[in-house]
């Protein structure tokens, strides 16, 4: 792993990495015992997959996460042969999403998604809904939003959304995926 990303002067800290792709929709199948043998090349310690869906725990020195994010994106090259959309995120940044509780007084028939940033982006003022689904909220990298389930709405109308309005580089997941990440990383 390069120097400058394993440089130790603050400590190690926990990290989840979100992968774009891997083992959805019959594009990128990955073992995740091969994914999890990438990661420990790359030198990060405690690495654990999380469903199979490209969800990665790892513990590494405490840095930058978009450094830590291309330096993984480099090895999946080589890995995969293609590239791969890597997104990395402190598990403490999970945590405290968890803690403000995103999805309080949403009701049942609604699903519940997370989409991952590359970067911290704008704020909204004010929640929005299209096509059955409604963004809560937008803040430090990730957009809690909601589909009702009805036909002819799914997680493709709401991921097709997000990208037009957010770009191509994001990843989705389930809050019940988060909720899964934050119990194996609470699970030390």
């Amino acid at each position: 792993m390069s120097e400058d990303i394993m440089e130790n002067t603050s400590g190690v800290e926990m990290y989840v990495a979100f992968l774009r792709g891997i083992n959805v929709g019959g594009r990128t199948f990955l073992k995740m015992e091969e994914l999890k043998k990438a990661f420990e090349a790359l030198g990060f310690r405690h690495v654990k997959t999380v469903l199979a869906s490209g969800n990665v725990l790892f513990e590494a020195s405490r840095g930058d996460a978009a450094a830590l994010s291309g330096t993984i994106g480099k090895k999946l090259r080589e890995v995969l042969g293609r590239e791969v959309v890597v997104i990395v995120r402190p598990l403490e940044d999970l945590r405290k999403l968890q803690a403000l509780r995103p999805f309080e007084g949403t009701t049942a028939g609604m699903r519940l998604f997370v989409t991952l940033l590359p970067e911290k982006c704008r704020d909204i003022s004010s929640p929005s809904m299209r096509d059955g689904f409604r963004i809560l909220s937008v803040s430090d990298g990730m957009i809690c939003s909601v589909l009702d389930e009805r036909p002819g709405v799914g997680a493709v109308h709401l991921m097709g959304a997000i990208e037009k309005e957010f770009g191509p580089r994001v990843t989705t997941r389930t809050w019940n995926t988060i909720l899964r990440i934050l119990r194996t990383g609470d699970a030390d």
